[in-house]
Parts: structure tokens; C-alpha cells; sequence
């Protein structure tokens, strides 16, 4: 099976951000035995994505896109898709007829897959944690399914981790793929890091046998810097404890853009949660902090860390929950700063973690230290 990567963003056209996406999507191709038979990168121009995907559907089987998926006029992707195919574009999502949803956690950020007689396209948002996440969950297994069996005979597991870096993850793990039957592959993001786990073998029962024993040789080595397989997310894995140890939460947010409460929120939705069981201070400035927990005494220019420890401790007495969480960004001329509180009524935890410039994703990175400060103290208070 031929596949070609057409990645669809004005960034990547002028060379204002590095292609990491197609760097894994390559990957995870290769591990497949799929023939990868051109990388395409083309600007945010309808009459170009459609020129881009006509030339890449003669070439391969499968296009797979990346970006591009918009609002209205500005939906590149799947107005060129629709134009592709012959197909009529409709209200209903995902929005042309007779494609196939490919869906994640956030509405806005969708995929989809349209079989035509030219070829097949999947289109996968250009945000590199959806992105990822549907690649893994709904592309790969599809394009394992249309490999006929007589080319291959081989599995994967998807395992998720936080807490670790992916360095230490490579020397954890060096002997699980030291011979050409088993392979590893890691894609990092923000603080966690997705394992694939491949294996080739000769029948469907060596393949389940094989794919058990390297997952369990993980676990043991790992523990619980795993924190799920195949679709989990972070954000769900932490509500469900919540729900499961009845503990209530209230969140506040500075200057991180509110990124936590709102995969927090929609986690609840998700896992259908008691409606009250996360509380969000709905404001991100220090002084409207200030203002809303009635600190009067105290700022973050006074003494960060105090000041941290302060909100988390009001939080949890304002809103009356189990625990408190808190985090800070801190931009500073030496780089980023970010601080997570935690107050429950046995005290007050502190995470920091400090970077050097202005790394990508900060936002994205902070939610997930606040997510595994609040996943510790969860599995640490049964």
C-alpha cells in the first residue's frame, strides 16, 4: 500500500516551524510496511491543496493530510477534498457527503476519512496533540486493515506515559527492540509520551503473545509513569479518579490561557461526571486572583511560591472541595517558570519545572504538570 504525507500550513511553507508532525507520521508508516511514496507541504491555498492532493492520489493509495481544517471559507481541506472527490459539501458533520468522522475529544479540531475512486484521504487537524491522538486511534488502524494479510502479519500496542522523559524512556527499554521482529517507537508532547509497540510474527496467536509479553515487560519496568493504553487521554484518566474516589476539585489558572480548565471541563463531559465535581475560577490575571480569593496581604512579586500556595489554599476553602490546584506561568527574560500547587487538608505539594527560552506549547505543558501533580496526589490518597 502506497500512502503519501500532504501537510497544509503557511508555517511550514516558510519554514517558521519544524514539520514534527510528519516526522512521526513517517515513522509510524515505515513500522507498518507501508510505501511512503512522497512528503508534500503546501500553503493555506485552495487551488493548491486541490492540485496537491489530485497529483498525490495518481501517485499512492491513500493521502493522508494534515492541517488546513478550518471555518467557513477558511476549511481548506475539506472544501479541496470535497472538490476532489466530486463530493457536495452538507451542514452535518464532518461535513462532505459520504465521509467518515474521525473524532477527538475537542469538536473544533475533527477529522476525516473520504474513500473515492481516485484513492482514499484522511485528513487530521495540523494541532500537534489531536494530530497525534487520531493518527494513533483512527488512521493507523484503518491502514492496517486495508494491508492485505498475505503482506503482513503484524500488531501494536499503544501505551501513554507522563512524568518520564523520553530519553530515559530509550534506556529503559533499549533490549525490547534489538531485533528486527520488535520495534519501538516514541512520540513525545508536552510532557508525555506515547510507546508504540510493534511486532511482526508468523501467526495471529504468536503476534498476541509477543505484543503481551513486551507490554508487560513495560508495566513492570515503567510502573506507573503508565497511565493508559491506545485512546486513554491524561485528562480522562484523572476525572475518572476523581469520580471513583469522590474527591471534588477546584482549579485556577495564571496566564496559562485557562488550557487546564478547559480539557478539565471537557473531560467531565466525557466521563460524565457530577456537574459539580470540578469548580474553575474563571478568571487568569494575578490581580483578578487576588481580587476573586481576597488576598490582600500578598503577590506574586512579593514571594511567588508563598503567593502560589496561598491561592491553592484559598481555592480549596472558598469552594469547599477535597483539593486545590493551582498553576503559574512566569515568563521571565531567562525563560519559562511554571508552578503547580496542590492544598488538601493534609497541606500544601509543590511542583516546578523551569525551561530555557520560550519553548512551544507552554500552555500545553503546564496543563499536563498540573494533571500529574493531581494524579499523584490521587494515586498517593486512596
Amino acid at each position: 500500500m502506497k500512502v503519501e504525507i500532504v501537510s497544509i500550513s503557511a508555517e511550514l511553507l516558510m519554514g517558521d516551524i519544524l514539520d514534527t508532525n510528519t516526522a512521526y507520521v513517517s515513522r509510524s508508516l515505515r513500522e507498518m510496511n507501508a510505501q511512503l511514496t512522497c512528503k508534500v507541504v503546501v500553503g493555506n491555498d485552495l487551488e493548491m491543496i486541490v492540485d496537491a492532493f489530485q497529483a498525490a492520489l495518481r501517485r499512492a493509495d491513500v493521502v493522508l493530510a494534515i492541517g488546513g481544517l478550518g471555518d467557513g471559507a477558511n476549511d481548506f481541506t475539506r472544501l479541496a477534498a470535497a472538490q476532489v472527490a466530486g463530493r457536495s459539501l452538507t451542514p452535518q458533520s464532518p461535513g462532505i457527503e459520504g465521509a467518515q468522522l474521525l473524532a477527538g475529544p475537542d469538536a473544533h479540531l475533527n477529522g476525516f476519512l473520504l474513500e473515492a475512486p481516485q484513492g482514499t484521504l484522511i485528513c487530521l487537524p495540523g494541532k500537534r496533540r489531536e494530530m497525534g491522538y487520531l493518527l494513533d486511534t483512527e488512521a493507523l488502524p484503518y491502514l492496517k486493515r486495508q494491508i492485505p494479510a498475505t503482506e503482513r502479519q503484524l500488531g501494536w500496542v499503544l501505551l501513554r506515559t507522563v512524568g518520564v522523559m523520553q530519553s530515559s524512556l530509550k534506556q529503559r527499554l533499549a533490549d525490547l527492540a534489538l531485533d528486527a521482529h520488535h520495534r519501538v517507537i516514541y512520540d513525545s508532547y508536552a510532557g508525555q509520551t506515547s510507546i508504540q509497540l510493534w511486532v511482526e510474527a508468523d501467526s495471529p496467536e504468536q503476534l498476541t503473545h509477543e505484543l503481551d509479553a513486551m507490554k508487560q515487560l513495560v508495566l513492570e519496568r515503567l510502573g506507573d509513569h503508565v497511565y493508559g493504553e491506545g485512546e486513554a487521554r491524561l485528562e480522562d484518566v484523572v476525572m475518572r479518579s476523581l469520580v471513583n474516589r469522590e474527591r471534588r476539585l477546584a482549579v485556577a489558572e495564571c496566564y496559562t490561557e485557562r488550557t487546564l480548565s478547559r480539557m478539565l471541563l471537557k473531560a467531565t463531559a466525557s466521563v460524565k461526571a457530577p456537574d459539580d465535581l470540578v469548580n474553575v475560577l474563571s478568571v487568569g490575571t494575578w490581580p483578578e486572583i487576588n481580587e476573586a480569593l481576597q488576598i490582600d496581604d500578598l503577590t506574586p512579586e512579593d514571594d511567588l511560591t508563598r503567593w502560589c500556595r496561598t491561592v491553592s489554599e484559598r481555592l480549596l476553602q472558598r469552594e469547599k472541595t477535597d483539593v486545590g490546584l493551582f498553576v503559574y506561568k512566569n515568563v521571565t527574560q531567562g525563560g519559562v517558570q511554571l508552578l503547580v500547587t496542590l492544598a488538601s487538608h493534609m497541606g500544601v505539594s509543590v511542583m516546578q519545572r523551569s525551561f530555557g527560552g520560550h519553548p512551544e506549547n507552554i500552555n500545553q505543558w503546564a496543563a499536563t504538570l498540573g494533571l500529574s501533580h493531581l494524579r499523584r496526589w490521587l494515586m498517593a490518597h486512596q
